[in-house]
């Protein structure tokens, strides 16, 4: 659930131009559709449904998958958004999946005794980190780290960030993004990289993931408290880092992509007690509308009993 709020702030702020650069479509302007809440329960959804217009004037549906890790199911389930997609908008589609680690059996098609379908494979982890970084292309630098020879110089690439002209809230959002996706390679090196920038990093909604890393907390507050007291919070942390991981897997089965603001929420709540409530609630629920007001449920009764 980390890497997918860190390509959902990524999207939010590069959309057109990771679908040029990446997906390889000349963008003239887009869109990204809410998608709702299905009213059945078990229906997933695409990471990202986006109605664009090219530069000739056409229009076009892109289905953007991003995934950390290959399974086995994403090209039917491709297939299964896009069938979906298709008749709900009756535009051209066109598939496509972020691959951000190596996976041997990925695939780029879906083939059975009546259907073939095939899709875009792009697997970002194969791009040439430092043909990306010469270039200069700032939407692409948070994705530097986990392309190949991206970790020798994702140093590099994090200062030509931090050194950009950039606004400092979008600054922030892609330096978080960036420190988020280094821990694919290296949880090291996603370490490093949030202390090297945590200053600017503070102005991004995605930091507070960061900040509610759970044992790395516990243990830097023991090195200030004491070993003992450090791994006694640690574990603490990382029962509260597990539960709210739990709510966010259960969401995404259930439901498909969680909003930015609600993954964020869960990542904000450190009651354990509650994160259990919320761990069996998440499993129950009809809907992620429901879901969210059962979260805005908890700071109204503690606002009434002040």
């Amino acid at each position: 659930m980390i890497y997918d709020v860190a390509t959902k702030v990524l999207l939010d702020r590069c959309r057109d131009e990771i679908l040029r650069s990446l997906v390889g479509i000349p963008v003239l302007s887009s869109t990204l559709l809410d998608l709702a809440p299905q009213e059945t329960a078990t229906v997933r959804r695409v990471d990202f449904a986006i109605r664009l217009i090219t530069d000739d004037g056409s229009r076009l549906l892109v289905l953007l998958e991003i995934q950390s890790r290959w399974d086995e199911q994403i090209p039917l389930r491709l297939l299964e958004y896009r069938t979906r997609h298709l008749l709900q908008e009756g535009l051209p589609v066109l598939s496509a999946v972020l691959l951000l680690k190596p996976a041997d059996r990925a695939a780029d098609f879906y083939q059975d005794s009546e259907v073939t379908f095939r899709f875009k494979l792009i697997p970002v982890y194969a791009m040439d980190g430092r043909r990306i970084l010469d270039e200069g292309n700032l939407c692409l630098i948070p994705l530097v780290p986990i392309m190949k020879g991206g970790e020798e110089i994702a140093f590099e690439a994090q200062d030509l960030l931090a050194q950009s002209p950039l606004p400092p809230v979008v600054k922030a959002d892609m330096l978080a993004s960036m420190a988020l996706l280094s821990g694919l390679v290296s949880k090291r090196l996603a370490s490093e990289l949030i202390e090297r920038r945590r200053d600017i990093m503070n102005e991004s909604a995605a930091y507070e993931i960061i900040k509610n890393e759970g044992i790395k907390e516990g243990f830097q507050q023991g090195l200030q408290t004491g070993i003992e007291r450090g791994i006694e919070q640690g574990i603490e942390q990382g029962k509260v880092q597990e539960a709210q991981e739990a709510v966010l897997d259960n969401l995404e089965a259930r439901f498909g992509a969680v909003p930015v603001d609600l993954v964020r929420r869960i990542y904000g709540t450190s009651d354990l007690q509650h994160l259990k409530e919320l761990r069996r609630q998440s499993a129950t629920v009809p809907t992620l509308q429901a879901f969210m007001e059962v979260v805005e449920e908890k700071p109204r009764r503690r606002r009434r009993k002040r």
